[in-house]
């Protein structure tokens, strides 16, 4: 690019150090390691000190990571008690929890782009408060609309949760990010219990307005956080820019974000009315969404291959080997591992194991995140003292593995599906930690946040389509079998097949035996009997579908490389680079400003 062409653009430019074994790459330009400005030239076996507001920041990314999880577990578990007050249809409720996760699938990469050329300070700022009028739009909603509102602009603001991540580790030095993102994962498990036991007992505390209690929790953390950034959060430039605002804007990655935006939406939008009793996969809704939508997603990977090197796939995460790639792959099935088991076993507690609403069933669940607060400190020591990360990740997908096996032979035993689901929640304990921490290894220093964010998004998009498959199969193997079971059980004992609805919709909700004629006792013990028995063999299959997955991901585990040398003192965004002591960079060419 020419001089005069490129003083017509805004210039974003960091400079950095040239890696010491620099590799041929894209053009004719040496391979270089991006750092953050300022950062260079840090001995990686100094020790470096840690300053009372790098703790700080921790601290409040770790609240952060606390509500990033409570708004997504808290609603999801509690949607039947938001939807019944409210009159909500069962394809609004299951919007209640959709409404959060495609916004923010879709605005994560964009927001973390921006976020590493201009810096996180504002883009973190403009999302809790964004997270504070969402909270307030549905915790003083009337309609069900209102609610869905609300979690619309939370879903929005909710594309920051990438960035959380990745301050987390850029202020800490490399050696202690695996303790970091421990303990990001230790708070939101600790979080996720309280968005399931905490809120199951408001809600049934109080089944009109308990809901509430979710969305003010909500604000609290919002008013925190927005607080919290807004007075000790002023990071240093990470690039030199110049040039005016729309000069700026103008070199941001418009037709990707456009693409993305354009195919994400959709595509989600598609999976989540799958699942909608009123739609599923027969009506154009669903296949024409997600047709549209992977459509529109291919565009966008084409374009961000061959129409451009800066985007938000910016080719230079893909320079340091084959981890990033693994990464993604990884993450995705971890995120449809860990969506069955936040959906599809929750709904296996209820319908087997227990009954919707009741505390002691939703208690079931809780192991799930009780043994991740266990494996998080444990792996984080193991980690930095060997400084093996491929290992634990390979046994921490295998801890999954085990424990869909697990649930696909527990049957009607609660007690073994109990116990292999904390065995479950050992492997995505370590997993989210270990996948996070290789991604950013494995990350030049100044992307670590479009890396984190795209990491984010990958796993919410696989989780949507694992969750929407896994549903497929479910009514695949219960839309006509679990009539045709309780009709071969009951006919015998005199029930007349005219009421079989009724009797189906008052198995399934516990109201309405009214409308059930002839029901007596020995009809609804051998009715629900053959229910459960029905439902146990569709999820049966469910669990084993998915379990090859599992094991896939452990074989992968095995090409990672271990990334021994970014295990050092080396910060990558400290928030004063003074105290770094650094000499002045380089003038020569083994430093070099290069267009971001």
């Amino acid at each position: 690019m020419s001089s005069e062409s490129e003083i017509e653009k805004a210039e974003l430019q960091h400079l950095e150090r040239v890696h010491p074994e620099a590799n041929p790459a894209m053009d004719t330009e040496p391979t270089r390691r991006l750092t953050v400005l300022g950062t260079e030239n840090q001995d990686p076996d100094v020790k470096q000190h840690i300053s009372l507001r790098s703790w700080l920041i921790l601290a409040l990314c770790v609240l952060g990571q606390m509500q990033n999880i409570f708004i997504l577990v808290a609603p999801a578990a509690n949607a039947y008690s938001i939807a019944g007050p409210l009159n909500a249809t069962a394809g609004e409720r299951i919007w209640i929890v959709q409404a959060v996760g495609v916004p923010a699938v879709a605005t994560g990469p964009i927001m973390a782009k921006i976020a590493d050329i201009y810096g996180r300070r504002w883009i973190i700022i403009i999302s809790y408060a964004l997270f504070a009028v969402g909270a307030i739009v549905a915790m003083t909603a009337k309609t069900i609309n209102g609610v869905l509102a609300g979690q619309v602009i939370s879903g929005v603001a909710a594309g920051s949760a990438g960035l959380i991540n990745a301050i987390a580790s850029e202020v800490m030095p490399g050696l202690y990010r695996t303790w970091a993102q421990s303990a990001l994962n230790c708070a939101a498990a600790v979080s996720a219990v309280i968005a399931l036991i905490g809120m199951a007992a408001a809600c049934n505390a109080d089944t009109v307005d308990g809901w509430r209690w979710i969305f003010r929790i909500l604000l609290v953390f919002a008013a925190l956080l927005l607080i919290g950034f807004a007075v000790a959060y002023f990071p240093p430039p990470r690039t030199r820019t110049e040039g005016t605002l729309l000069q700026k804007m103008k070199t941001l990655d418009w037709i990707g974000y456009i693409l993305l935006l354009g195919g994400v939406t959709p595509l989600l939008m598609g999976f989540a009315w799958s699942s909608d009793p009123n739609y599923g996969w027969h009506d154009a809704h669903s296949y024409g969404a997600v047709a549209a939508g992977f459509a529109v997603l291919v565009l966008c990977v084409i374009w961000e291959w061959k129409g451009t090197s800066t985007g938000f796939l910016d080719h230079r995460l893909f320079q340091h080997g084959r981890n990033f790639p693994l990464c993604m792959f990884l993450i995705a099935v971890e995120g449809s591992l860990f969506y069955l088991v936040n959906n599809i076993y929750a709904a296996e507690v209820n319908a087997v194991w227990g009954h919707p609403g009741d505390l002691k069933t939703t208690a079931r669940i809780a192991p799930f995140y009780l043994l991740g607060i266990v494996a998080c400190p444990v792996t984080a020591w193991y980690v930095t003292k060997a400084k093996d990360v491929k290992w634990p990740t390979a046994f921490a997908f295998f801890c999954f593995s085990l424990a869909f096996l697990g649930f696909a032979l527990s049957g009607e035993n609660a007690g073994m599906a109990t116990a292999f689901n904390a065995v479950g929640g050992l492997g995505c304990g370590m997993a989210i930690v270990l996948v996070v921490v290789m991604t950013q290894y494995g990350t030049p220093p100044l992307l670590i946040g479009i890396a984190s964010a795209l990491l984010i998004s990958v796993r919410s998009l696989g989780g949507t389509v694992g969750y929407a498959i896994a549903e497929a199969i479910y009514s695949s193997k219960t839309n006509t079998q679990i009539p045709e079971a309780i009709i071969k059980a009951t006919a015998p004992l005199g029930f007349n097949p005219q009421f079989l609805g009724p009797l189906i919709g008052f198995l399934m909700s516990g109201q309405g035996l009214e409308a059930v004629q002839g029901a007596t006792p020995q009809i609804l013990g051998a009715a629900a009997t053959a229910l459960k028995k029905t439902q146990v063999d569709a999820y049966k299959i469910v669990w084993f579908a998915f379990l090859p997955g599992g094991i896939i991901a452990v074989i992968c585990c095995a090409l990672y490389d271990n990334p021994h040398h970014r295990m050092n003192w080396t910060v990558d965004a400290p928030l004063h680079t003074k105290d770094l002591d650094l000499p002045p960079p380089a003038t020569d060419d083994s430093s070099a400003a290069e267009k971001v």
